[in-house]
């Protein structure tokens, strides 16, 4: 099954977007190519809007990487 996302609506797509990051910045943590006071940097320059999400999307994701 494939899925074609630029059918999706544009919020859709960010969402997805913001979770690319955030799966990104957790593997930059288990590389150590990365800090989370960096991390955590770059989640409070983006806007309020967006610092929720990142937060938890990036914790969750460090979570799963850090625990396999």
């Amino acid at each position: 099954m494939s899925f074609n996302l630029c059918k999706l609506p544009r919020q859709e797509k960010y969402q997805i977007q913001l979770d690319y990051e955030a799966s990104f910045w957790a593997y930059q943590i288990k590389r150590s190519k990365n800090t989370r006071e960096a991390v955590y940097e770059a989640i409070n320059n983006r806007p309020q809007s967006e610092q929720d999400i990142l937060k938890q999307r990036f914790e969750y994701y460090l979570s799963i990487m850090l625990a396999g």
